[in-house]
């Protein structure tokens, strides 16, 4: 990463409208005063087949949802193969370097091209079956013994596309292919943070998969409550924190939580220049409903959850970090960070989940009771049961 020294102060890059006001409004706050209060969760909200079947048809089903890092398709020709709440899908970044998404079967015999995982540069996708070959495009180019198909029509046999799109570092995909997928139904004030934050500039200094016996919401309510950190953290995250209070924000349907890193958070920490804000400052964002993106003074953790079923979750998670990997004391403390977040979120926070998973199955809790460092939680599923019941769902 270039020098701040080095780089003058309307070259470096600026926090948003939105970053800089959460954290002023961060530093007002009474250090040692967090606001009580009690809200609940029924548990019905983890545990049923029928909510999680609503909310992969009206959610995950409807809704423009990030489902990779634009630097997971890092140059023409590449393409990736993902599963986006239990429906296989297949990224493409074409000759011209727009990104595409399409449904991963094959129009001949509906085959899966690439498996899951599968990350390849190449300039055409063939299928194992039978070698139906497309472009990036999802243009059928090739089909063997194509003379044994009486009045085929190679246009006819395009991949499915979904609508798709590029933004804040991210790719955006709708499940849905009536459902536009652009800046106004992403969210601008979204984008505008995670441009902010320089999300499409950074690379992946590593990856991991997980698959988390939990609902996909246990995983995600982690990331919007301070109260578990240094206790659930003790070994790995909290001598870097401390209860205080948290500004938890609604952007559209997306939500931003912001939070003090260190003692002694004040009003003179809070720089409009995001190499200075985010030192002092952890923002932690669940870009609805299924990506949770957490900065630190030195990298960006991005997680993506896929919802398998009421009590199962694939994730993907990635930390992203600045410059070119040429330096051997900043690659150090990568390896440090990526060493140490592994163990919070893997060890810690997904057997949590796992936990938790596991005790409200015994029926013991009807409801689930948040107090004041846990809003985030409540604030969360508000946006989940908005769009559940959207179209006339009655039951939770």
């Amino acid at each position: 990463m270039v020098d701040d020294a080095v780089m003058g102060m309307a070259e470096r890059r600026r926090a948003s409208a939105g970053q800089f006001d959460a954290a002023v409004l961060l530093s007002e706050m009474d250090a040692g005063a967090i606001d009580a209060c009690t809200s609940y969760v029924s548990a019905e909200a983890y545990l049923s087949p029928q909510l999680f079947a609503q909310e992969k048809s009206r959610i995950f089903g409807k809704l423009p949802i990030a489902v990779a890092s634009a630097k997971e398709l890092p140059q023409p020709g590449s393409y990736l193969s993902i599963d986006i709440a239990g429906l296989a899908v297949v990224l493409t970044r074409n000759k011209a370097g727009e990104v595409k998404a399409f449904l991963n079967a094959c129009s001949h015999r509906g085959a899966r091209l690439a498996e899951p995982g599968a990350s390849e540069c190449a300039l055409k996708i063939s299928c194992p079956y039978h070698a139906w070959t497309y472009n990036l495009d999802g243009k059928l180019i090739g089909v063997p013994r194509q003379e044994l198909f009486t009045d085929f029509d190679k246009a006819a046999y395009s991949l499915k596309a979904l609508p798709c799109r590029e933004a804040g570092g991210l790719v955006w995909v709708s499940l849905d292919p009536d459902v536009a997928v652009d800046d106004d139904s992403i969210g601008r004030e979204l984008i505008g943070d995670f441009d902010a934050i320089g999300l499409g500039d950074m690379r992946i200094f590593r990856a991991q998969n997980f698959e988390v016996a939990a609902n996909w919401k246990l995983i995600e309510d982690a990331f919007l409550e301070g109260y578990h950190v240094i206790r659930l953290h003790a070994k790995t995250l909290a001598r870097f924190f401390v209860d205080a209070p948290q500004s938890i924000e609604r952007i559209g349907r997306h939500l931003r939580q912001s939070s003090g890193s260190r003692r002694g958070f004040n009003r003179a920490d809070v720089s409009p220049v995001w190499d200075e804000l985010r030192k002092s400052v952890v923002y932690a964002y669940i870009a609805f409903p299924n990506v949770v993106v957490v900065t630190s003074p030195a990298y960006v953790s991005l997680m993506f959850t896929s919802p398998v079923s009421a009590d199962r979750t694939y994730i993907r998670y990635m930390m992203m970090v600045d410059g070119k990997g040429d330096v051997p004391e900043q690659e150090s403390l990568y390896e440090r960070s990526y060493a140490l977040m592994s163990e919070a979120f893997g060890n810690e926070d997904f057997r949590a989940a796992e936990l938790s998973q596991k005790g409200l199955e015994t029926g013991a809790l009807k409801a689930l009771t948040l107090g004041g460092m846990e809003q985030g939680v409540r604030r969360f599923h508000d946006i989940i049961e908005e769009f559940v019941h959207a179209e006339g769902a009655t039951s939770r």
